[in-house]
């Protein structure tokens, strides 16, 4: 899989990554895909305006499996998206107003203080850890895979922008396109584990949007040798 293009930065509270990090597999997978939907516009149903915090901060709410995961992000925090919290509901530990984090936050992207470098990701301290995104959340997180993950969450948000412009159902789009109303309303919750690119492509093509791939290739040998830098 080519590498994909940057998207708006997906930064973090380093206590919220530390909780999130015991989410279970999948539903981290559908939480960074719902992130990265945020960073390129358009919003997952699994997100909600956080009421009381001011405009721009969401709450991701998922069932998973018969437990309830929770995050909560900010978008209109400098150019990056970040998340203050993430917890289990019946943990008693993460549910406070995350309002004191996002108000240091803000203060710290405004002060544009000195960074520190550890690996590809840039820490700064002001009461708190913050680190810093570097475009795509999942290759951040370590995953196998995370330059495929981040299209098919590129390519989603994509199809959910074309259906809110359209201001189309998920039964709507169906009627459209003949796939299922289902797969729209695993789309629309960022619930991706059962789609190929080339099937989003598709769902788009349907849709009658166009997608325009580039393709970058490197050397094997350039590969190997930054893998192990």
């Amino acid at each position: 899989m080519p590498e994909t293009r940057k998207t708006r930065p997906i930064s973090w509270l380093k206590s919220a990554l530390k909780e999130f990090q015991d989410f279970p597999e999948t539903a981290r997978s559908i939480c960074m895909a719902a992130l990265t939907m945020a960073a390129e516009g358009a919003k997952a149903d699994i997100a909600k305006p956080l009421h009381g915090m001011g405009s721009g901060v969401f709450e991701i709410a998922l069932a998973f499996k018969g437990d309830a995961f929770r995050m909560v992000y900010a978008l209109q925090l400098s150019d990056e998206i970040w998340v203050v919290h993430a917890f289990q509901k019946k943990s008693t530990r993460g549910i406070k107003t995350p309002k004191h984090e996002i108000d240091l936050i803000d203060a710290v992207s405004k002060e544009g203080s000195s960074q520190e470098i550890e690996g590809d990701v840039g820490m700064k301290k002001e009461n708190l850890d913050l680190v810093r995104g570097s475009g795509n959340v999942f290759r951040d997180l370590g995953h196998k895979n995370a330059d495929a993950e981040q299209f098919k969450a590129i390519l989603a948000a994509e199809i959910v922008k074309v259906i809110d412009r359209e201001d189309l159902t998920v039964r709507a789009a169906h009627r459209r396109t003949g796939i299922a109303a289902a797969d729209f309303s695993r789309i629309r919750n960022a619930d991706l584990g059962r789609f190929t690119v080339d099937r989003l492509i598709s769902i788009l093509n349907r849709l009658g949007a166009r997608v325009d791939v580039k393709i970058r290739v490197r050397p094997a040998g350039r590969l190997a040798h930054e893998a192990t830098a």
